[in-house]
């Protein structure tokens, strides 16, 4: 009878997981819609949407309109029923936002503060997310967590941040920074959530490369939907392959790595070292900036070859410079076109679909997929 009983309830709970779901993918559907998208009878759909309206999950959103009798309610969940904070750990500072159920997001904070391994700093970031949560007025039993993205490698088990060149640290327990936190977190290597988020907003895509280029240099691998991290949590640091021998030195203490070439920081310009002046001296035809992009370039285009020539996939182009670089996005698809060997075009390179705060909503979303499985 126990055995009964459980699968019974086992039963119940993934025809509710499945009205959702469908709710969720299809957003202003009719009772009846979900009747024979999924084949459960009525009544069963009934009962699951009784049980997802009393948990406040579903709202009516208007009727369609009626072919012949009553007009059938639209239903459909409710985005901010249940929420999540983001937060990027950058060298100088902190970005804070949220999203909801949807993965819409909400306005980001930036909090000017330089990384630092201590208690100090995690007391810091936690009274931060408490700040943000109070000023956006939302409801705190409604957050599902936190998830955190750090320019580094993490120990498989999340629990260590072993080298993080751009932060200037290593062999950093992950405690120190999220012990304060009143939530759950979740923390993830920025590349490895940038490609996650990419994946999340390209439902066509699911084998992909991901290459950031911000102040650090990092990457992702994603086959058939599944994330690649190599034997020691490493993989895909495309930052880090070399390009010349004995060439420039990396923030990683080595010398002829990617990251060294192209690292925006390689662009920073002027007292501030701003990358926007850069490329705003650029567009006016400035000579030195000029000599420094065509450079930039040549190595940028010689990774994106060497990625593409290993892993023969979609590219994706983040980070930070994916903010600057459309108007040069078309050069750089010709350039590449001219070094490739087996193909005429670079039609497999796409610029990232988000401007700013992708490893932040990439570790949200960890939260949300995770809620939507299990609702």
């Amino acid at each position: 009878m126990k055995r009964t009983t459980a699968t019974t309830t086992d039963l119940k709970l993934i025809n509710r997981n499945k009205v959702y779901r469908y709710i969720y993918e299809n957003d202003n559907v009719s009772k009846q819609d979900i009747v024979l998208a999924l084949g459960l009878s009525l009544p069963t759909v009934s009962q699951n949407l009784t049980e997802l309206f009393d948990l406040g999950l579903l709202c009516y959103a208007g009727k369609f309109e009626s072919s012949g009798g009553r007009k059938p309610k639209k239903i459909s969940i409710i985005p901010d029923a249940r929420m999540v904070i983001g937060v990027e750990i950058k060298m100088g500072h902190i970005n804070i936002l949220s999203i909801d159920l949807k993965g819409n997001t909400y306005p980001s904070e930036r909090l000017e503060l330089t990384f630092e391994p201590s208690e100090h700093y995690g007391r810091f970031l936690a009274d931060e997310i408490e700040n943000y949560i109070q000023s956006k007025a939302m409801n705190p039993e409604t957050i599902l967590g936190v998830g955190i993205s750090i320019p580094g490698v993490l120990s498989e088990d999340k629990k260590h941040l072993i080298n993080a060149p751009t932060l200037k640290a290593r062999h950093v327990s992950i405690d120190a920074l999220t012990k304060y936190i009143a939530h759950e977190t979740f923390i993830e290597n920025d590349a490895n959530a940038s490609a996650f988020a990419e994946l999340h907003s390209r439902k066509e895509m699911e084998t992909l490369a991901f290459l950031s280029a911000s102040e650090g240099v990092g990457g992702a691998f994603t086959y058939n939907g599944v994330s690649y991290t190599g034997r020691n949590n490493r993989g895909a640091e495309f930052g880090h392959m070399t390009v010349v021998n004995g060439g420039k030195q990396c923030a990683c203490g080595k010398s002829g790595c990617l990251e060294a070439y192209i690292s925006t920081s390689v662009l920073a310009y002027g007292k501030d070292r701003r990358v926007d002046t850069f490329f705003k001296k650029l567009k006016e035809g400035d000579s030195s900036c000029k000599e420094i992009w065509e450079e930039y370039l040549t190595f940028l285009c010689m990774g994106i070859n060497n990625i593409r020539t290993i892993f023969d996939c979609d590219i994706i182009l983040g980070g930070t410079l994916a903010r600057y670089i459309g108007d040069y996005f078309e050069d750089m698809k010709q350039r590449l076109s001219k070094i490739a060997v087996f193909e005429e075009n670079a039609d497999y390179l796409h610029l990232s679909n988000y401007t700013s705060n992708a490893s932040a909503i990439g570790t949200a979303l960890h939260f949300t997929d995770q809620f939507i499985k299990t609702v």
